[in-house]
């Protein structure tokens, strides 16, 4: 039976009129979204073409890389290189960076120079970047540039603009941004041009640097470690930062003292007729750099003021804390590192102010921080040398406690040396007075010093220097007895022991010599015995015998002149070495030449008479000067010497038979005289020959005391060489000699029987001169008769002795005429 339309069943659903009604749209969209439908086409429309085929045929574009193109065609210019910097994205940035760097390096410098100001900006402005490979790139671009642009001038420029970025990095709000400053400052002042690029800059960079030290705190300032490793060597952030310190400041006072001081009261008179038009006017175009000028000094003295202010501040703030970190085994190396920069930032501080004398501001500076100067480096002085240093190794230590060593002789040196110097500039500037030490408290620091000379010998080349220097700035600063009597104990033990070079022994000596010098007045004859007299000649003969490269003239004169003053003093010891030491003494009298031959001589003063001179060194003498060793100016010194020893000793100093016969070997150098006959002088000059016998006449007529018992034994003796020579005949030069010891002096002649007998040979002299083959000679002669007054009266006396020789007779009584 057939269910009608409106019947329903049971358990069949309700009915059809029930159903909700289904929409049409819902259902037509449900069946577009079947797959693989087939399409209906109406009727007159064609099926489309290739809806279910694959087609073979394609197009694509060509991809382009830019080394190709680089590599096909002209190489990118550097300018285009910075363009591409500005945009792309951080992994793109940072391989045009590595490109750049690359083309630097192996580019010629021509090529990218032109560039150099677009070069900078870019590179400066990617050192504040976060990314530190863009920072590091853009580093080593710097460096490569720093190191191949040669003139100094086309950098010039450009300093303004770097010294910008430089600040902003160190005043970075993030700490590893701001620690990046230092590695960029390094790489500016470990040029070798620094000094000229940073001069104008030096002053803003530092005052900027103190003042964020300033603003950190001691918990927040640990030591700084930077993200660059290629500059830190071996020193910590503190190191470098404090060594960066002490490079600006040598920068900015070498500028400052190599100022003159404003000269406004010079040219007063033109200056009250010239008005401000008139510099305006003198200036041209360019009045407002003028102006510019006039407020810059003004204001850079300001600011050195302030920057003076704040250095000391950092600087006693670094020191108080690297003190604590000295005895910490872990920072200990970090801490002696900032300590010594410390020491040398202060030297120079003290050294460039004393040298400033149109600076009173910084003086004023100076003192008022002068009492907190003392309290720093005086609290835990002297450092211990084995402080810090258990877990280094056997040579580390033994490294390490020379430089703790060298600390304690520059803190020695500030506080005796330097700053006495510039507060007795405050005071006389400013009249003021601050803390300084006295005499009584430098004993234990001389102490100290000379335990390290003589009972260390561990002590190095450069830490003996500096000790032995410290002491004599000492001696200088402190003219006090018991110091003075303490250094010349402590120098001739270290003098007797030293084995160091002649350099550093040199130091020793000056202290030496300076010490016997300051207190010759009130050596006692104990310390007189303990001087090393025989190390300290022997010191000068090693640095005369040595090369001019290793010490100059200048210096060997300043030696020789130390030394001559102390044997001037007739001391013992030196007295009895000059006796000792004729052998090498004539040796180096021999080669020496001009104020070292006289100042040789001069030791000569040194003979107190105590042990008396031998022959030996008289004969010696007698043939330096016949054989022409010794200069003119040394003859007549070492004469004058010898007769004044003579005149004030007597007979202490040599005997009147061996010092007459010395003066007769000078003066009759071919005579056999008792047993040794003298040297054969021959081609002798008349001049030279007469001229030392003349300065012994001289000499003679000076002396005081043995004035005519010398006279007496030289007659003797020549009397004597008379009666035993007659047949011999006098040679000219002899001859004139003779005319000079009667003719200079009428209180120096002979008795009559001499005369008589030098009348004789004078006679015979007149008659040789017509076969006298030099005519030099001949005329010497004559003239010097002609010229004597008391030759023409014994010629006058001896007119008879020519008998009938009418021609002998005739040439007499023309040399009367």
């Amino acid at each position: 039976m057939a269910r009608k339309k409106h019947q329903t069943y049971e358990g069949l659903g309700t009915k059809a009129r029930d159903k909700p009604p289904v929409k049409k749209g819902l259902t037509k969209k449900k069946k577009e979204q079947k797959d693989f439908q087939k399409v209906k086409l109406k009727a007159g429309k064609l099926r489309p073409k290739g809806v279910n085929e694959t087609k073979l045929e394609f197009q694509s574009k060509a991809i382009l890389i830019r080394e190709q193109l680089r590599e096909d065609g002209a190489p990118e210019r550097i300018q285009d290189i910075l363009l591409r910097l500005r945009k792309g994205s951080a992994s793109q940035k940072l391989a045009v960076l590595d490109a750049l760097k690359t083309r630097l390096q192996n580019d010629e410098i021509n090529s990218w120079l032109p560039s150099l100001q677009s070069l900078m900006d870019s590179c400066t402005s990617y050192l504040s970047l976060e990314s530190v490979s863009h920072y590091r790139s853009a580093l080593q671009c710097l460096k490569t540039i720093f190191s191949r642009v040669e003139p100094v001038e086309s950098l010039d420029p450009l300093m303004s603009l770097i010294s910008q970025r430089l600040i902003s990095l160190m005043t970075h709000l993030n700490d590893d941004i701001r620690e990046r400053s230092v590695p960029v400052l390094e790489l500016l002042l470990h040029q070798t041009y620094s000094s000229n690029l940073l001069t104008n800059h030096a002053l803003s960079i530092l005052e900027s640097l103190l003042q964020q030290l300033m603003k950190t705190s001691r918990s927040e300032r640990q030591f700084i470690s930077t993200i660059d490793s290629t500059t830190a060597g071996s020193n910590s952030g503190h190191a470098r930062l404090l060594d960066c310190i002490a490079q600006l400041v040598n920068i900015i006072f070498d500028k400052y003292n190599s100022e003159q001081p404003n000269t406004k009261d010079t040219d007063e008179d033109d200056g009250q007729d010239r008005t401000l038009f008139d510099e305006l006017h003198r200036a041209k175009l360019k009045p407002f750099r003028l102006v510019d000028q006039l407020f810059q000094i003004r204001s850079d003295s300001q600011i050195l003021s302030r920057v003076l202010d704040l250095l000391l501040k950092v600087l006693l703030q670094f020191w108080s804390e690297m003190r604590i970190h000295l005895g910490d085994r872990h920072h200990h190396r970090d801490a002696l590192s900032c300590l010594w920069c410390c020491t040398r930032i202060f030297h120079r501080l003290m050294n460039s102010i004393l040298s400033s004398q149109h600076y009173t501001e910084l003086h004023s500076i100076i003192a008022q921080h002068s009492s907190s100067i003392h309290k720093h480096l005086l609290q835990n002085f002297p450092f211990d040398e084995h402080q810090g240093s258990d877990i280094l190794s056997s040579k580390q230590v033994q490294q390490k406690n020379l430089t703790v060593r060298r600390l304690n002789i520059h803190i020695i040196d500030l506080l005796s040396t330097q700053f006495p110097r510039i507060q007795e500039q405050i005071t006389k500037n400013l009249n003021q007075s601050s803390f300084q030490l006295k005499s009584d408290q430098m004993q234990p620091l001389l102490n100290y010093m000379f335990d390290l000379l003589n009972n260390n010998e561990n002590l190095n080349v450069h830490e003996t220097k500096d000790t032995l220097d410290y002491i004599e700035k000492c001696i200088r600063s402190f003219r006090d007895d018991a110091i003075i009597q303490q250094c010349i104990d402590g120098i001739s033990k270290y003098i007797q022991r030293s084995i160091n070079d002649l350099h550093t022994n040199a130091i020793a000596f000056r202290i030496i010599c300076d010490s016997i010098s300051l207190k010759i007045a009130k050596l006692d004859p104990q310390l007189i015995t303990s001087l090393p007299a025989d190390d300290m000649v022997w010191f000068v003969f090693q640095v005369l015998r040595s090369s001019e490269s290793e010490f100059n003239k200048n210096e060997r004169k300043d030696i020789l002149e130390r030394m001559t003053q102390i044997f001037s003093f007739e001391l013992d010891p030196f007295s009895i070495v000059l006796n000792n030491i004729w052998i090498d003494y004539f040796a180096i009298l021999k080669v020496s030449t001009g104020i070292e031959q006289r100042l040789l001589i001069t030791w000569l003063y040194g003979i107190n008479a105590k042990q008396p001179l031998n022959n030996s060194c008289l004969l010696s003498l007698q043939q330096y000067i016949q054989w022409y060793w010794l200069e003119s100016e040394s003859i007549h010194l070492l004469l004058g010497i010898l007769l004044r020893q003579f005149d004030r000793h007597g007979e202490n100093l040599c005997s009147m038979n061996e010092f007459s016969l010395f003066l007769l070997r000078l003066l009759f150098p071919s005579f056999k005289i008792d047993g040794y006959v003298t040297e054969k002088i021959t081609d002798v000059d008349a001049n030279r020959t007469f001229k030392y016998g003349e300065i012994i006449i001289n000499h003679l007529q000076q002396l005081k005391v043995h004035r005519d018992d010398v006279i007496e034994a030289l007659w003797i003796r020549i009397e004597n060489a008379f009666m035993n020579n007659r047949i011999k005949q006098l040679k000219w030069f002899e001859w004139t000699t003779i005319y000079s010891l009667i003719s200079i002096d009428n209180e120096i002649f002979p008795n009559s029987i001499v005369q008589s007998r030098l009348g004789v040979h004078l006679i015979q002299t007149v008659q040789q001169l017509p076969r006298t083959s030099d005519q030099q000679f001949t005329q010497f002669i004559v003239s010097r008769v002609r010229t004597s007054p008391a030759l023409k009266r014994l010629l006058k006396e001896c007119l008879a002795l020519t008998g009938n020789d009418q021609e002998l007779y005739a040439m007499c009584i023309s040399l009367l005429d």
